[in-house]
C-alpha cells in the first residue's frame, strides 16, 4: 500500500511521481496501479494523475467508525468507574428511545439493559431529557402512541406532571420511576442532528452530594462522547 499512503499524503499524483516517491521502478509501479485501480484503492483521473478510488474511502469510513466507537467505549468505562455508576448511551430512533451502549458496574444495582433496548420515554432520566428536546408537536405524538404506564409507584402517569419534570437546563432525573431501589440521571447531546442522552445509573439510598457530583461527571462526559460521535457519522 506504499503507493495508495504516497497519494493521502500528497495528493493525486503522476505514476512517475509515484515511482519517484515509493522507490519502486517505473514498469512495476504501472502493473501496481492497475490493480490497484481495478481494485478500486486508486482512480486514474482525467489529467492522467492517480486519486484515491472508492474502497479506500470505504476503508477510512470503516476506520475512522471504530475509532470513535472505541473512544465512546473508553469515556463510558471511564465514567462507570469513577462514579462507581452503571452507564448508558441512547437517541431517539425512529419513534423509540433505544439505548446503543451499556457498561455496568459491580456497584450499580443490576438490572437488565443492553444495546437496542428500548426505553420509556416518561420513567427514565435518559427518555425525560430526550422528550424534553423535542419540539411540542413531536412530543405530542410520541406521548400519543406511548402510553404513560406504571412500573413502580412512583412512576409519573400524569401528563401534567410529566410535563412539569420536564426541563430545558438538558439535564434530568428519575428516582425508582422505572425500578425500585433505582435511580438515574441523564444529560442531553447533540450527535447528527439526532436527539440523544448519556445516562448514570446507581441504587436510590446514594447520598444527594453523591447525585450532585454525578451531574458534574455527566456533564463532562458528555462533551468527549459527543466528540467520539462525530468519528462515526450518522448511522449511529
Amino acid at each position: 500500500m506504499q503507493m495508495v499512503e504516497a497519494v493521502a499524503d500528497r495528493g493525486p499524483l503522476t505514476a512517475r511521481a509515484l515511482s519517484e516517491a515509493t522507490g519502486i521502478v517505473l514498469p512495476t509501479t504501472y502493473h501496481l496501479l492497475r490493480t490497484l485501480v481495478h481494485e478500486g484503492y486508486l482512480c486514474r483521473c482525467a489529467d492522467g494523475l492517480y486519486g484515491l478510488g472508492g474502497q479506500f474511502a470505504s476503508v477510512a469510513q470503516l476506520e475512522r467508525r471504530a475509532r470513535g466507537l472505541r473512544l465512546i467505549r473508553e469515556e463510558m468505562a471511564e465514567l462507570s468507574a469513577t462514579g462507581r455508576v452503571s452507564v448508558s448511551l441512547g437517541s431517539l430512533r425512529g419513534d423509540e428511545i433505544v439505548v446503543s451502549n451499556f457498561v455496568g458496574h459491580v456497584c450499580a444495582p443490576r438490572f437488565e439493559c443492553w444495546s437496542g433496548m428500548v426505553l420509556p420515554g416518561h420513567a427514565t432520566a435518559m427518555g425525560k431529557v430526550i422528550l424534553a428536546r423535542m419540539d411540542p408537536r413531536q412530543r405530542a405524538d410520541y406521548l400519543g402512541t406511548h402510553p404513560l404506564q406504571a412500573f413502580t409507584n412512583q412512576t409519573v402517569t400524569a401528563p401534567w406532571r410529566l410535563e412539569a419534570e420536564l426541563s430545558d437546563t438538558g439535564l434530568a432525573r428519575s428516582d425508582q420511576q422505572y425500578r425500585y431501589g433505582i435511580s438515574c440521571a441523564a444529560v442531553s447531546l447533540v450527535s447528527e442532528g439526532k436527539l440523544a442522552a448519556l445516562s448514570a445509573t446507581f441504587a436510590s439510598t446514594r447520598a444527594e452530594r453523591f447525585r450532585d457530583r454525578i451531574d458534574e461527571l455527566l456533564t463532562a462526559a458528555v462533551d468527549r462522547i459527543a466528540m467520539a460521535l462525530q468519528f462515526i457519522g450518522p448511522k449511529t
